[in-house]
Order: C-alpha cells, then structure tokens, then sequence
C-alpha cells in the first residue's frame, strides 16, 4: 500500500475499525504453508485495531537476521502454525513496547481474533504457500490480515482495493489488470504475486525486510528519499528514528504483534484455529472462459462460494479476454475436470438454470440443449435418467424459460414420430433391439451401424426404415 493510500486509510476508518493441463501437473495446489497480514486494519464487521497509541518514543525495532539466512518453513506435511513458526525471522516476541502493545490489543478479544483468522483460512493459506516458495519471511503472511483482514475490499476511484489494499496506479504498473470486468487487486492469486514482487523488490532495493514493509505502507519513493543510496540495513536505533510517518512505524510493529501472537498463542489465551478441508484451494488455469455456475455445479459447491474465492470477476463472470482462473477447493477440482473434458469449449461459457415443468428424460433434455445426455449429468451431478416436474436442472445457452419447453416438447415430437431411440448410459445394441422388439440385424441397418458399433449417451438411433420413417412423418404432419 503506498503512503498516500495509507493516509487516506486512517483518514475514512476513525476508531475501530483451470483435456485440461491445468489440473493435474498444472494445477497448484495451494495450502499447509505459512499465514498472512495486511495493512489498514479497518474492516466493518470485523475486529478492529487501529486506535493510535499513546504518542511516545518510538522504541528500536529488532535487529534483522543475517541477509544470506534462509527461511526455514519446516517438514512438509507440518501442521500449519508450526511450518510458520519455522518461517519467523525475527527472535521474539518483547522487541519494544510498542510491538507488545498491539499484541495485546489484537488478542484483547481472543475469541474475535481467532474468529478472524478462521474466516480467513482459505486466502491465508494461499499467500502463505506463495511466501514459503519464495523463502521471504513468515511475518509477511500477515500483511494481508493488517491490511484488510483478508477481505477482498472492493472501491473506486483512485483508491485501494482486495486484501493487499494496492493502489490502482501501483497495480497497473506492475502488470495487474484493471478492467470493468475483471479487478486483478480483487483476485486473491493474482494480487498476491503482485504484493510478493514489490515487497522482493523493496527488499533488494533496501537490503532489509523491515524497510521493504515500510515501503510497502509508505511508499518506495518516501524510503528512497530518506536513505538515499545507503543500502545497508539499518540498526534497530537508526529504523526508529527514521522519519517515516508514524503510521509506517505502527504498522510493521502491527505486522510484528500478529506474529507474536501467532508465536506464543498460550501467552495471549489465544487459540489458533486449525485449517480444515475444503480451506485449501487450488488455483486453475482454463483454456477458455467457463461459466461460474457450471463450475459451482460440477464441483459440488454453493455458486455463491465459488464468487466469493474469485472476487476479481466483477459481474460474477469470467472476464472476455481473460484471466481464465479460478480458485476452488482442491478437493473438487477432479469433478470439475471431469465435466468440462466432456464438453466442447464452445459449450463453457453460458449455462443458466431451469425448472421443468413435466417429468423429463435426460436424454431428450440434453438432445434439446445440443449436448450429450452424459456431461448433462456430470454438470448437474447426477447419475440417473429420469427428472422429476419441479427439478431445477443447469442447461447450456442463455437465461430464457420460456423457450425451453418448446425446446424439450420438439425433440420429444421428433423422437415420437420418427420412432427414435435415445441412447442411455449401459444401454447396448442388443438390449435396445429387445426393448423395442426390433431385429439386431435391421436395428443395424436402418442405422448404418456394425455389431460392435461404440454407443454414446444422446445418440439417437431408428427404429423404423428410413422410408416408413418418412412416410410416418409425412402423414403426420399438419
């Protein structure tokens, strides 16, 4: 967050405040890493802790560690806290008054803080797992928490948005797209790799971690002014009579306090919430737009879920011309998988839901739609045949219930008056010829087909000769 966005923070919060590549070797997983912080620290609804402090001395902050010491992130397969624990670069918790100050306030209300973190589990392990590739230190899985309490603010304007709070200028210069369909501040995955480049390049630029924070907050050019072409990490004395704003002070002793508590839980009466399930996601790289409610279909989960893990499509809808990613339980990414190999591409991008006013075939309703009876199935999650009246099922085109009767009610007619047979799945040659009383031989015939023709869900097949097919609908015809 640059420094005219931090000011404007504490100016309008007074008080408290995805055959698919993707998946599979190209799908990443992402979670059991390390957590988050954030900026700003005024969320409505949420704890909030940006009362100023007592205006005193500030106190030094900690020496960092050697620059050529890599962060340890502990065994893979670690529980959660303690592979951050392992990540921590800073000694401990009584750096200055000020640091144990805001420890205390954050944990003041531990029920509400561990609320907090729980909430924000699923975006936390996200950027954690980024920040453990990169070795960048633990404290900075919290940046998010100070900034925004890992909610993907939305604004306007010439103002901070997502859980980073990144200024529209800041974003768009280092490559994040901002659209009126898609805001990249707003996508979890990709704002973060943004936010992780800048802190990167304020580390290298400073030659210290505790500056790169305060850049981040500040802004670079603020810190730039004031060190000059010093790139020698500062002394725990000379970062605190550095003359940053106060709130550039506050808000690394912020980043600290989070990861005080996070150190020592038990000294705060704080009880960190362990990660569950569904909390880990996977991001996924799609060849083409697919619509969110066929995602949210396939993969079991509420479409209202599925917005809420990718904020940064504003209307609900993948962008035009892109970013085609998605954030989603991995859990449920092989569902997904599943559904869309089935469909052509041209098939992603709209579905809507309908009701069905009679008992339908799924067969003859996916005939309507132009699909096969199978990925049908797979979208709606299900594995029989027969829809009862009343049933909301997920159909590909445009939002328009009045024409899907018409639609169902012609493929019907069809298939009654050609005397059709729509293919099931485990439907075979030879049961189909004794349902319908047929000879095998001429169901063959009048079907182009050999004895050991591959049936497909959908297909149609005759039942008559072509020619008393013909003759059949000619006298039926009005």
């Amino acid at each position: 967050m640059s420094g005219s966005t931090a000011q404007a923070c504490e100016r309008t919060a007074p008080g408290n405040n995805w055959r698919l590549a993707a998946f599979g070797t190209c799908c990443t997983v992402i979670g059991g890493a390390c957590v988050l912080l954030a900026a700003c620290s005024t969320n409505p609804g949420k704890p909030s802790f940006s009362q100023a402090l007592p205006e005193t001395a500030l106190p030094a902050m900690p020496e960092p560690l050697p620059a050529d010491r890599a962060v340890a992130n502990g065994p893979a397969g670690a529980p959660l806290w303690a592979r951050l624990r392992q990540g921590f670069t800073f000694a401990d918790c009584d750096y200055n008054t000020q640091v144990t100050q805001w420890s205390r306030r954050f944990s003041r209300d531990a029920a509400s803080f561990t609320a907090s973190l729980n909430e924000a589990m699923p975006f936390l392990l996200v950027v954690a797992e980024q920040i453990e590739k990169r070795g960048m230190p633990a404290e900075f899985t919290f940046l998010p928490y100070i900034e925004s309490n890992y909610t993907a603010l939305a604004s306007s304007g010439d103002r901070a948005a997502g859980i980073w709070q990144l200024m529209p200028d800041t974003a768009r210069e280092a490559g994040l797209p901002i659209t009126h369909e898609y805001d990249g501040r707003l996508d979890i995955y990709a704002s973060t790799a943004t936010a992780l480049d800048l802190l990167e390049r304020y580390h290298e630029e400073f030659g210290d971690w505790r500056l790169a924070d305060m850049a981040f907050n500040a802004g670079e050019y603020g810190i730039k002014d004031l060190r000059g072409d010093n790139s020698d990490a500062p002394s725990a004395a000379e970062l605190a009579r550095l003359r940053v704003p106060a709130h550039a002070h506050e808000h690394l002793a912020k980043l600290l306090a989070v990861s005080c508590i996070v150190a020592d839980p038990e000294r705060f009466h704080v009880e960190l919430p362990e990660p569950q399930a569904d909390d880990t996601l996977a991001a996924i790289e799609l060849p083409a737009p697919a619509d969110l409610a066929l995602v949210a279909h396939s993969a079991g989960i509420d479409a209202a879920q599925l917005r809420h893990l990718n904020p940064g499509y504003l209307h609900g809808r993948m962008a035009e011309r892109g970013p085609y990613r998605l954030l989603l339980p991995a859990a449920r990414h092989d569902a997904v998988a599943a559904t869309l190999d089935k469909l052509p591409r041209s098939a992603w991008r709209e579905w809507h839901e309908i009701t069905l006013q009679h008992d339908e075939d799924i067969g003859v309703l996916a005939a309507a739609h132009g699909v096969e009876a199978d990925a049908l199935r797979a979208a709606n999650a299900t594995s029989g045949d027969a829809l009862q009246a009343g049933t909301r099922v997920l159909v590909p085109g445009h939002a328009d219930e009045r024409h899907a009767p018409a639609a169902i009610a012609k493929v019907q007619n069809i298939i009654e008056r050609s005397s059709m047979h729509v293919v099931h799945a485990g439907d075979t040659l030879w049961n189909i010829a004794q349902r319908t009383r047929v000879r095998l031989a001429d169901l063959l015939a009048w079907n182009a087909l050999h004895a050991n023709a591959t049936l497909h869900p959908g297909q149609q097949l005759r039942l008559q000769a072509p020619e008393s097919v013909s003759t059949a609908s000619s006298a039926s015809a009005p």
